[in-house]
């Protein structure tokens, strides 16, 4: 076992048995505790400590096995030394390991103070200042790359609010216990304050850091018997890399809590790594975002919607943003950064109602006219959001069956429990849903029957792979023949979008696809366009 990184943070790393025999030493630890012995490194870890500390080194053991942290002396030559000590259980070969910093020139400068201000009195954990050094330390000895992850907790709010904040520090302190079981000694646990912690992987790309917190997610989603009734969290992660997302501890910090929010945005209970973007361009469409909301620059379009039949059946509401400053910026530009911003449960909220007053406008001439519309994953993760929906349709007074809400695959995963109590209400009411880009995300079907889903719309990704019989490959046409039957075995109707010339209508009629939207039949319009279409008679106010 070699743990090189071990000597730019701390003095000495051992692993111990329940005898307390020695059975590893980092590197750098046997260079240390040979010039502080002024001896060869004794077989039993006992014998380097001071007398007067052995004792109490044993009863911190034995009262806190899993983990602990704590001030003794060891000894040095024929005097003393003050070390902190960090010790963490290893499950399963029943031993521990043991790293130490030397913080005698601390106490001999009577700056014991120092130790107390780089740590978090809740959980003994390293604070920010700590944090700071440590990645200061690692900038100075040339680190080719190290990576920085933040964790921010989901769902603690809830906790605090609903059964108070010493509960709230009893799940904290419940968190440590088990990122310190997860987090490898050579690595350093660190609390920001509040719900929020950070990793420091001394010897990890970003992408070995996101592989070295896979079980972090599961380990936090179990649930805490810390409150009077079980609280159930889960935890986003955000993860940036020294020196490809920053040159100093600041900027990777910051990078890390951008990825954090991103996780946060995207549905929570995941681990994103920092993108660089564009700032400069990033912060003026925020700043173009703030204004269009308030001069009305948003807009909707319709793109109609038909069955195999070509009837109009129809339209999905889609979100649009005309800008004095950038022209018309396409949605897949400013969604995610309304999204990033904090924006998009508003704007997620004014595009409901507006499309639902619509409706109701369409209604009026075409009873059955169905609208779609999109729910970002940020809005339907929102506390309340079966509320909104409900109220949408009590203000507008619209037929509820005739609402279908797109929802992605990857938003259904999330928060499962909440996500079938919001979907069954709603359901109960009459709104449908619809499974939006299907086929690209997740990889389990077994939510088609679970969650009260009324249709699966295709992506548009496998119709465009299916231009004429002697282009298209036999996997694709398997493919997309595939979902379609899939779907029908288990009462779902099929919405092919992309649609854009007539080899790929004949193909998904053969299928037996139930609606089509695309190009082909008709582009998005505005609402005045849609009701000069065959089947709603003009006129209509948009």
């Amino acid at each position: 076992m070699s743990l090189p990184t071990l000597d730019r943070v701390l003095d000495a790393v051992l692993r111990i048995d329940t005898n307390f025999d020695i059975k590893f030493v980092s590197e750098a630890g046997q260079r240390w505790l040979v010039q502080l012995l002024g001896a060869d490194i004794p077989a039993n870890f006992i014998d380097i400590l001071h007398p007067k500390d052995i004792e109490r080194f044993k009863d911190v053991l034995h009262d806190s096995p899993e983990s602990f942290s704590c001030d003794l002396r060891v000894i040095k030559g024929s005097g003393e030394c003050w070390v902190n000590l960090r010790s963490y259980q290893l499950t399963g070969v029943h031993q521990y390991v043991i790293c130490i910093i030397d913080i005698s020139v601390w106490k001999a400068n009577d700056s014991a103070f120092r130790h107390a201000a780089e740590h978090d009195d809740l959980t003994g954990l390293p604070n920010r200042a700590f944090l700071k050094n440590a990645v200061d330390a690692l900038i100075q000895e040339n680190t080719p790359a190290f990576s920085i992850a933040l964790l921010d907790l989901d769902g603690f709010k809830k906790v605090n609010d609903t059964f108070g904040h010493a509960m709230g520090d009893a799940v904290l302190v419940e968190t440590t216990r088990r990122l310190v079981k997860i987090i490898g000694p050579q690595d350093v646990l660190a609390r920001l304050g509040g719900d929020e912690f950070v990793v420091l992987f001394s010897d990890k790309s970003a992408i070995g850091a996101q592989e070295a917190l896979a079980n972090v997610l599961l380990a936090v989603a179990r649930p805490y018997d810390t409150a009077p009734h079980n609280a159930y969290l889960g935890v986003s992660v955000g993860v940036a890399q020294y020196p490809s997302h920053g040159q100093d501890y600041s900027t990777v910090l910051k990078n890390a809590d951008t990825a954090m929010y991103f996780s946060k945005n995207a549905g929570k209970n995941r681990i994103s790594i920092y993108t660089p973007t564009d700032v400069s361009v990033d912060f003026s469409i925020k700043a173009a975002i703030h204004n269009g909301i308030q001069e009305g620059e948003f807009y909707m379009d319709y793109q109609p919607q038909y069955d195999i039949q070509r009837n109009l059946i129809g339209a999905e509401a889609l979100m649009r943003w005309k800008s004095r400053d950038f022209g018309n910026v396409p949605p897949d530009k400013f969604i995610p950064i309304a999204e990033e911003s904090g924006l998009m449960p508003f704007l997620g909220k004014w595009a409901l109602r507006y499309s639902c007053h619509q409706l109701r406008r369409f209604q009026e001439w075409m009873p059955d006219f169905v609208m779609s519309v999109n729910v970002s994953p940020v809005q339907f993760g929102s506390d309340g959001f079966d509320t909104l929906v409900l109220d949408a349709i009590e203000e507008t007074g619209i037929d509820p069956s005739r609402l279908i809400l797109e929802i992605t695959e990857s938003t259904l995963m999330q928060s499962q429990e909440r996500t079938e109590r919001a979907l069954g209400n709603l359901r109960e009411r009459g709104v449908r849903f619809s499974i939006d880009d299907f086929g690209t995300g997740f990889s389990s079907l077994a939510y088609l029957t679970r969650l009260p889903v009324s249709s699966i719309k295709i992506d548009k990704a496998f119709v465009r792979a299916i231009q004429d019989e002697r282009k298209a490959s036999q996997s694709d046409r398997k493919l997309i023949t595939a979902m379609i039957n899939l779907a029908h075995s288990i009462d779902l109707k099929v919405v092919a979008e992309g649609v854009e010339n007539e080899a790929q209508f004949a193909f998904l009629e053969g299928a037996g696809c139930n609606l089509i939207q695309g190009y082909l039949l008709g582009k998005p319009m505005s609402a005045v366009a849609i009701s000069s279409l065959p089947g709603l008679t003009r006129g209509v106010a948009a």
